[in-house]
Formats: structure tokens, C-alpha cells, sequence
């Protein structure tokens, strides 16, 4: 194998030209989707043939692949979203977020968004199970590039430059044909870990794929390379940095923290092994730690009781990395995160709002969470207590009975409780009607 010096000098010469800029507003559209592009299913579906060589395992029935403008995977992206999780939930789900202050009200709908669109030029249309293919992209303009050009360079490898990315939107098309299901979830731990298997297995493919002619694909995984730092930053999603930071931060443990652990469960023992792995280890908190037993699911917690009116809204699970986005996000520190986070089993995050139309900001969010032991339960509790202490300078929890601590703002009271391997956040209006009832859903 070529050493890992010239792997690292072939990384920088493989970033592709930029693509031409979308036209400015009032100009003409690009094309929406059109016919068969004779050319483009004989590009993907030979693309194909080495993805199916390379994971050692054929596909279904040939791959479908069609011209999309920006606009329609746009579109496709926001209804695959909608589909694993409903809008109404998703705003109701944002503000339970704004109420233990994880982001904001629009939080959630952008993190589903921003993974059901994935990447930028290549889209994935999982109820059709086809690439979504930007007309600038996989042309012939490909072999129109200058001898001095990065995307010639690449060619000489017998990469086309939109290759790479074709090939990791054709794993998720295995994907699909494996489970039957998107990957995108109704809770947010489950979609975090299950989408970061999804990326994690599609970007290894793809930087194997980049370096196989040059003899350096494996040198590429035992380096624990960063997908962002080949191909411009190609296979992570378009404007990551631009996210509010509980966002990028949610989003970039699936791209981030899936690469490492597919990669991890690939050198074990192929991509057969990413597949088991992904099948057993369901959680954000199972992904994360590969040396432990995974849970398989979170431990289930029983509904409050509840005032009249209200009805559940949404449920979700924050899971292990939603606490410790959590956390780090309102702090700044990242090992009291880590410490707070560690020894999670299981949550339910649950939004009640008022039956009536127009009222929601009188809802309450009750946040259950279990922990693997007492210790682990007053580190989050600590850390829960630091986190909204500094989100509300110059207020204090006060502790107003045993194990049960309470801050008022003019809009929202917080009230935490615990027990010996629970923690509950409770966040209510100011005056809300004492609890006599067991929950609804609306």
C-alpha cells in the first residue's frame, strides 16, 4: 500500500472546481425533471456496477436516475422530512426545544430538512428509491477541464468528479432496498443515529471510491480522515456552518461521529459490519460507544398526569447527543456535556398544548429522563441546573422540598425533580390549572 504522505498530498489535489452560482433572482429556473437522460442512467448505473463490486453485493433492480432542478430536490427534501415527522409535530416539538433551550422554535424542522436533503447537486428520492441528478452535474463538461485543472487531475484517476457523490446517494438506495424504510424517524435520537449509519456507510463508500485508483482507499479509512476535508467539502451538507449551533452540532454528529463509527465497524469487518452495526446500535448513545452492550432501545418512562385542556402534542427522545448538545450549547463547555450526557438510558421529551386553536405558548413540556445510576442522574441534574442558570443570567434555582428545585422567569417556571435514577424537567406558564388527568393525544 502507498504511504499516507502521498495520500495526504493526492487530498489536496481532488477538490473540484466550483460549480457555476444559481442565476439571481428574475432569471430562467433550471430545468425541472424532464424525460430519460439516456446518458445519465448509462453514467449512474455504471457507477453502479462499481458500487455493487465494491460492498459485494448487487442491487435490487437497476438504479433510476433523473434531472432535478435545485428547486425540486428542494421540494422532495421538505415532503421525506414531513413524511417521518408531521409539521404540526415538528412545531410543537420546537417549542418544547425553546422551552428547555435547545435551539430554537424552527430547530427541529431545519435539522430534518437539512438530513433528508443531505447533499448539494445529488438528491435522494426515497419513495421513488432514485437520484435526484442536477442538470450541471455528471455532464460531459466533465471532460472539457484544462490539463492544469483539480477536476482533470481527478479524471486521471478515472473518477469523474460528481462520481464520488453519485455513489454515496446510491448507497442510500441499497439502504432502502435493505430496510424498506427511511432512516428519517419520528424522534430526534433515532433519526440522529440510524441517519448517521445511513451517512457514515455512504461517505465511506465514496471516499473509497475517490482513492481507489490511486491504491489509497484503505490508507483513507485508517486515517480517520474527516469526510469535509475531501472534495470541497462536497459530501457534507450545503451551508452547515451557516445552522444555528445546536443544529450544526446535531448535524455534524451524523456526518461526523457515523463516518468514524462506520469506519470503525468497516475495519472490523466490511461493510457487512457497518450493516449489523447499524442494526443492533439504534441509539445516539449506542453509536457513540462502540465498546459497550448496546441498549437497543430507550428505557420507557410513564406519562405525568396532566391539567384539563391539553392534549400530547409530540413526543420525542433527545437521546444521548441531545443532551449533550444541550448542554454544551448553553454552557460552552464541552466536558461538563460529555459528564452530563454519560450513563443515559432513556428519555421522553413530551409537549402537551391546549385543545383549542391559537394558545399554544400555554402548553407544557415535560422532559423525563433515566439514568443508568444514581451518580449519573446528579451529574445531569447538575449540569441541567448550570445549563438554564446560564441561559437566564442573575436567576437562580431554588429548592423548594427534597430533590426538587424551581427557577420562574415572567414567561416559563422550571421545576426539576429527582429521584434516585430520574431526572424530570417540568416547564409551565406562570399560572397553569393544577394537574388532575391522565394525557390525551390530539
Amino acid at each position: 500500500m502507498r504511504s499516507l504522505p502521498l495520500f495526504l498530498a493526492v487530498l489536496q489535489a481532488v477538490e473540484p472546481t466550483p460549480l457555476p452560482e444559481r442565476p439571481p433572482d428574475g432569471a430562467a429556473a433550471a430545468p425541472a425533471i424532464r424525460g430519460a437522460d439516456i446518458d445519465l442512467l448509462r453514467a449512474v448505473r455504471t457507477i453502479a456496477g462499481r458500487v455493487a463490486e465494491m460492498q459485494g453485493a448487487a442491487f435490487e433492480r437497476p438504479p433510476v436516475a433523473v434531472r432535478a432542478s435545485a428547486e425540486l430536490r428542494e421540494a422532495a427534501a421538505e415532503i421525506r422530512a414531513l413524511n417521518a415527522a408531521p409539521r404540526d409535530r415538528l412545531e410543537a416539538r420546537g417549542r418544547a426545544w425553546v422551552d428547555i433551550g435547545l435551539g430554537s422554535a424552527e430547530s427541529p424542522a431545519r435539522v430534518y430538512r437539512v438530513l433528508a436533503a443531505d447533499l448539494d447537486g445529488v438528491g435522494f428520492d426515497p419513495q421513488g428509491n432514485r437520484l435526484l441528478v442536477d442538470p450541471e452535474r455528471l455532464t460531459d463538461a466533465d471532460f472539457d477541464a484544462g490539463a492544469s485543472d483539480p477536476a482533470a487531475i481527478l479524471m486521471s484517476t478515472g473518477v469523474r468528479p460528481d462520481e464520488p457523490l453519485v455513489g454515496h446517494v446510491l448507497v442510500h438506495v441499497r439502504q432502502r432496498e435493505r430496510s424498506g424504510a427511511d432512516w428519517l424517524g419520528a424522534t430526534t435520537d433515532g433519526t440522529l443515529a440510524r441517519v448517521a449509519w445511513a451517512e457514515g456507510e455512504a461517505n465511506l463508500l465514496a471516499i473509497r471510491y475517490l482513492f481507489e485508483g490511486l491504491g489509497l482507499s484503505d490508507a483513507a479509512i485508517e486515517s480517520g480522515l474527516d469526510p469535509g476535508a475531501v472534495l470541497d467539502g462536497r459530501l457534507l451538507p450545503p451551508g452547515l456552518d451557516g445552522l444555528a449551533a445546536a443544529e450544526r452540532e446535531l448535524v455534524r454528529f451524523v456526518y461526523e461521529d457515523g463516518f468514524a463509527a462506520a469506519a470503525a465497524a468497516f475495519r472490523a469487518d466490511g461493510f457487512a459490519g457497518v450493516a449489523r452495526s447499524a442494526g443492533r446500535r439504534t441509539t445516539t448513545r449506542d453509536l457513540s460507544h462502540g465498546d459497550l452492550e448496546p441498549l437497543g432501545r430507550s428505557s420507557d418512562a410513564a406519562d405525568p398526569a396532566l391539567p384539563p385542556g391539553l392534549a400530547l402534542a409530540d413526543e420525542d427522545v433527545l437521546g444521548e447527543q441531545g443532551i449533550f448538545v444541550l448542554v454544551s450549547t448553553l454552557t460552552g463547555k464541552d466536558n461538563l456535556a460529555l459528564q452530563a450526557a454519560d450513563g443515559w438510558i432513556g428519555d421522553r421529551l413530551l409537549r402537551f398544548e391546549p385543545r383549542t386553536a391559537g394558545s399554544p405558548d400555554r402548553g407544557m413540556t415535560h422532559w423525563r429522563t433515566r439514568w443508568v445510576d444514581e451518580a449519573a442522574s446528579a451529574d445531569f441534574e447538575y449540569a441541567l441546573v448550570r445549563s438554564l442558570e446560564a441561559r437566564f443570567p442573575g436567576r437562580t434555582f431554588a429548592e423548594v422540598g427534597p430533590g426538587t428545585r424551581v427557577l420562574a422567569t415572567p414567561e416559563r417556571v422550571f421545576r426539576i425533580e429527582r429521584e434516585p435514577i430520574e431526572v424530570r424537567l417540568v416547564v409551565v406558564p406562570p399560572d397553569p390549572p393544577a394537574p388532575t388527568e391522565r394525557p390525551g393525544r390530539s
